[in-house]
């Protein structure tokens, strides 16, 4: 007997093949996404550090153009802030679009595993109503011939 054969064994590959690819992709995103996240951790972190630095100035009586580099230095660390958030919200934005592309090739992918498994077991039923069949035929010449 013939084995089962699907016709779009190949499209299913790809699709496989493809889903694969969008994941690896999606995870080198969350990885950027992660090491933004931990760069602005880092600012913020830096600009705590700052902040106590100019407390410390002032209390301390620092001259004024101490505290003038370092306030400048404060405000320059606030405005990477801000465009390390941006950052962020842009990656976020990817990592978005690039889960709803794994999604509906998930959903491409699992269309044709669904669709070959229908056949399958179509396949599968066929064959054994066509052995039964033959059982049948058997029998009934069996029967036949011991009448």
């Amino acid at each position: 007997m013939k084995r089962f054969r699907f016709r779009l064994q190949t499209l299913l590959d790809r699709r496989k093949v493809r889903e694969e690819k969008l994941l690896w992709e999606l995870g080198e995103l969350r990885r950027e996404e992660a090491l933004e996240i931990e760069r602005l951790r880092v600012l913020e972190r830096l600009l705590e550090v700052t902040c106590e630095s100019i407390e410390r100035a002032i209390r301390d009586g620092s001259p004024a153009s101490d505290l003038i580099r370092r306030d400048e230095f404060a405000k320059a660390t606030r405005d990477d802030i801000r465009v390390q958030e941006l950052t962020i919200e842009a990656v976020g934005r990817r990592v978005e679009a690039k889960q709803d592309e794994v999604v509906k090739a998930m959903q491409d992918r699992k269309v044709l595993e669904t669709l070959r498994d229908k056949q399958e077991r179509e396949y599968l039923l066929a064959i054994a109503r066509q052995e039964q069949n033959q059982l049948d035929d058997m029998a009934s010449t069996r029967y036949a011939r011991e009448l």
